[in-house]
């Protein structure tokens, strides 16, 4: 079925890419931010990944009391885990990358790229704006795990950022630790 949206709110005016995405999905313009949860724009920005074919197989799942678990195919084979916790803001990408030893290159060179990417040098569509979103790389039994704490409501730009530099990460390691994605996600060098 297809549905065709409204680009006009209620005064006559052209609605933001929040109201058209609350609208479709169904939770009414400005839902999200009045109740904070944000699952309704966060649903909505997977769903147009997924709708534009960069995400295959997007599937939801309530995980508990304010707990969201997407998984989906993107990048490699393997299904990815998003995670949403919407009483404390946290997407996160769990066990994104598997194998990765507490001290080997590819975790030191992930941290220092997760850390650039909130620094003010690098232009306004590359960095994360830590007055909007904060980013953290964290390593537990060998998988690591890439996390956003999203503030002020700013969920759809959280999305955009999350899965902006978990791509980034996987160029980074395409071309600096190619080993470790032939490895670990069976990506030949052909």
């Amino acid at each position: 079925m297809k549905v065709t949206l409204n680009t006009k709110s209620k005064n006559g005016t052209k609605r933001t890419g929040a109201e058209r995405r609350a609208a479709a999905s169904g939770t009414g313009a400005g839902t999200a931010t009045r109740n904070g949860n944000g699952i309704g724009s966060i649903r909505a920005s997977l769903r147009a990944y997924a709708d534009r074919g960069v995400f295959r197989g997007l599937n939801e799942e309530k995980s508990g009391t304010g707990k969201y678990d997407f998984t989906f195919v993107w990048l490699t084979e393997r299904p990815l885990d998003f995670h949403y916790d919407s009483a404390r803001g946290v997407m996160r990408f769990r066990n994104l990358l598997p194998n990765v030893a507490l001290r080997s290159q590819v975790y030191d060179s992930l941290k220092v790229l997760v850390n650039e990417r909130q620094g003010d040098d690098l232009p306004e569509h590359k960095r994360i704006d830590r007055t909007r979103a904060e980013i953290a790389c964290s390593r537990r039994e060998g998988n690591v795990s890439i996390a956003l704490r999203i503030k002020n409501n700013e969920y759809d730009y959280g999305v955009n950022r999350l899965i902006n530099l978990v791509h980034e990460l996987f160029v980074h390691l395409q071309e600096s630790h190619f080993e470790y994605l032939a490895a670990n996600f069976n990506i030949s060098e052909e």
